[in-house]
This record gives structure tokens, sequence and C-alpha cells, in this order.
């Protein structure tokens, strides 16, 4: 509980999200041993569809009126949309989720890089 606590604590802004967004998108043409050193997210293209759409119309969790969203609002984004996957991949997405939010409150906390955000 602690660790998803946190997760409200960091904020990216519409510049980071959008550049989130379109990273999530090469990734799948990037070359196979640059995908190798790169977390990926397991969501597939309509799901991160739907991020996008809900960052701005969802009730409960889009961004707030500058554009910023905080990761725990990003995280309840990804797994909105992971409910859409079959249900053989619906815990898999759901940890990867995690793991990749966690990843990016980890680099933006402590100023490392990360392929999403740079």
């Amino acid at each position: 509980m602690h660790q998803l606590a946190k997760l409200g604590e960091v904020n990216l802004s519409e510049k980071q999200f959008a550049q989130i967004i379109g990273k999530l998108r090469l990734f799948q043409h990037l070359p196979k041993r640059m995908q190798a050193d790169i977390t990926p997210l397991l969501l597939g293209d309509s799901q991160i569809n739907a991020v996008a759409r809900d960052y701005y119309k969802d009730e409960s969790f889009c961004r707030i009126e500058s554009g910023d969203i905080n990761l725990w609002k990003l995280y309840n984004l990804f797994t909105g949309a992971n409910k859409s996957s079959y249900i053989d991949n619906f815990v898999d997405r759901s940890v990867n989720a995690y793991q990749f939010i966690e990843q990016l409150r980890f680099c933006i906390q402590n100023k490392s890089l990360n392929w999403y955000l740079n």
C-alpha cells in the first residue's frame, strides 16, 4: 500500500504523457536488440488508445486543468484499459502496468534515464 501511495506524489506533464504514449507506439517497431534493454508495456494499441482518450475524458482519473497527471491516475488508466483484455492476459498485463509505472516513478524521483521520457 505504501508503494501505491507514493504514485500519487509524482506528476507527469502533458508533454511527458504524450511522449510516453508516442514511445509506447514506437516500441514495437524498434530493433530487437534495442527492445531488450527497455521495459515493455504489454498493452496493445487499442488499450493505449483508450489510455490516451481517458487522459482527457475519464471522470475519476483524467488529467488536472494544467495537463499534469499523477502516476496513480496513470496507473488506473492503464488498468482500466486492461479490462478489455482476454482473461489469459489480464493478470500479466496488470502486473506489467504496475512495474512500468513503478519504473517511471523511480526514474523521475531519482532523475535517472528512462527511454520513455528521454
